[in-house]
């Protein structure tokens, strides 16, 4: 039997199967782009003039630094769905993220745990501590204490050393420290 491809049936099945098998096609991502001031109006600002001419064209004033006045840019994900590329709140601020975590029995101090808590976080625990937080770190690390989350990293350090400590962290350096509750009423 020769199938014969100008038979009714194949006119009307073939151009159906080419529009299933090119909509299962997979598509490229794109980057969408947010509408913005016209391009030609920029293109002809007067260097010497900035401000004055981005003003006079139109163009909003924009501190190039900040990411915070920047619009996000819009990245298609899929056929139907777009992502505004921008980073999280745990990226900006990575005390803030969820853990939900087992500490190993290997950890068997509270500074071992908190140690364990910090690895992956970028964050260490400052070396130069007063005596009693030195004290505290050195005690065993309690069994209701070794399964924490979810909750935030922040939390979960807090959680090891109250009632009597409060963290304070150090962006810049990267480094979280203790202090005391009393002593931190008055500013650390």
């Amino acid at each position: 039997m020769n199938p014969n491809a100008l038979h009714p049936a194949g006119l009307i099945v073939l151009p159906i199967l080419m529009e299933i098998i090119a909509g299962c096609a997979p598509n490229k991502p794109e980057r969408i782009g947010l509408t913005g001031p016209d391009v030609s109006k920029v293109s002809r600002i007067d260097p010497d003039h900035e401000p004055q001419a981005v003003a006079a064209a139109g163009v909003p004033s924009i501190d190039r630094k900040s990411a915070a006045n920047r619009p996000a840019p819009i990245v298609q994900t899929g056929r139907y769905s777009v992502l505004a590329a921008t980073p999280s709140h745990a990226q900006w601020h990575p005390l803030d993220v969820i853990i939900d975590v087992t500490v190993p029995e290997e950890c068997i101090s509270i500074e071992h745990a908190i140690h364990f808590l910090l690895r992956r976080s970028g964050y260490d625990l400052e070396t130069s501590l007063q005596a009693d937080v030195t004290e505290l770190l050195a005690k065993p690390l309690p069994a209701v204490h070794r399964k924490l989350g979810p909750m935030p990293l922040k939390d979960a350090l807090t959680l090891l050393v109250t009632p009597g400590f409060v963290l304070q962290d150090e962006p810049i350096k990267r480094s979280i420290r203790f202090f005391p509750v009393d002593e931190n009423r008055g500013g650390p």
